[in-house]
Order: structure tokens, then sequence, then C-alpha cells
């Protein structure tokens, strides 16, 4: 009776080894990112030397373990875009033409075109500049995963004619990266 309770014992011990073990190596690849989407690329201005501003990618990790569907990773990135620079990123020159008070509501993927449903305060504050660069933050952030893709923006479910008080009509109709070409100072158009 004692053998049969010390040879239990023994393998679950064992088995809580090898689980371990798996653990380890599979945080490993994590860590190294050999597991491909485990990062998303977030797209803020920074201030250069000469007074200009360049569009600048911006890594993020994904905190979630796995997150598999692109719309899930457009959504985590359009978030991650809203929560603005980190203070180190401030620090470092970046900035944000996205209100904080924004909120995602839907993110959906259709053929070639991306629809991202937002609140309406994703409309609220800033010149015509500053509206502009708004719209190039997020294209540039949910066209990460397919650059050629077009991206269509919702205001609380409904698709808009004009976006802002500024009255810009770009988003009538898809949106894609080609359309902001002055923003392309450098920035490769692949991924």
């Amino acid at each position: 009776m004692g053998t049969g309770k010390v040879s239990f014992q023994k393998k679950i011990v064992l088995g809580l080894l090898i689980l371990w073990a798996v653990l380890l190596v599979v945080f490993g690849l994590v860590r190294m990112g050999l597991f491909p989407g485990k990062k998303v690329v977030v797209y803020f201005f920074q201030n250069k030397q000469d007074g200009s501003l360049s569009l600048v990618p911006v890594e993020r990790p994904i905190k979630a373990f796995f997150v598999a569907d692109v719309s899930e990773k457009i959504r985590f990135a359009v978030n991650q875009l809203i929560s603005g620079p980190t203070a180190d990123e401030i620090a470092a020159g970046y900035i944000s033409c996205v209100p904080d008070e924004a909120q995602v509501l839907d993110v959906k993927k259709q053929d070639n075109l991306i629809y991202l449903n937002f609140s309406s305060e994703i409309e609220s504050g800033g010149g015509i500049s500053e509206i502009k660069g708004r719209l190039v933050q997020i294209v540039f952030t949910a066209t990460q995963f397919e650059p050629d893709a077009g991206v269509r923006i919702l205001i609380e479910g409904k698709e808009i004619k004009s976006f802002s008080g500024e009255g810009i009509t770009d988003v009538e109709k898809p949106m894609y990266r080609n359309d902001f070409s002055e923003f392309l100072q450098g920035e490769k158009n692949e991924r």
C-alpha cells in the first residue's frame, strides 16, 4: 500500500516537472519573438529637431497569450493607439492626434476592407492638420497586417460622409496608405 502511494506521488512530481519544462520552453519562444504576431505597431508622430513631424512606427507587445484573429490584433493595436504614447515615448518627442477618450466599438475585416467603428469622441478636438494626422495614424495602424487594405470609419455604427467639425471628406470612401503620401517620408509601405 505504501509503495503505491509513493509511486503515485513520483508520477505527480514527474508530471509537474515536465509541465514546468514545457512552459519554460513556450515562454522562452514567446519572449524571443518566434511566435508570429506577438507584437503590433502603433503609428505616432515624432517631433524632429528641425521642428517637423514624421510618422513613426512604435512596437507594442500583445499582452494576451494567443491573439490569432486579425480583427482582434487590429482592435488591440487601435486601442494602443488611443492610449497614446508612454511617458518614455513622450520624453522622446512622440505625440498622437487621437483623443484618448475615444473608444473602439467594433472591428470587422471583410475582403480587402477594415471597418473600424468608433465612439463619437474620435471626432473631438483639433484643427484640420490634427484631424488629418488622426486619420493617418488610424489608417497606418489598422493596415499594418495588410498594407494594401482600405479602412472605413464608422461612428456609433453609422457610415459617415465627413469627419469632425472640420468637414474632412476623405472618409466617404475607403482610405488607403497611399492616400496619405505626404506622410510617407521613408515609411515602407510593407509589413
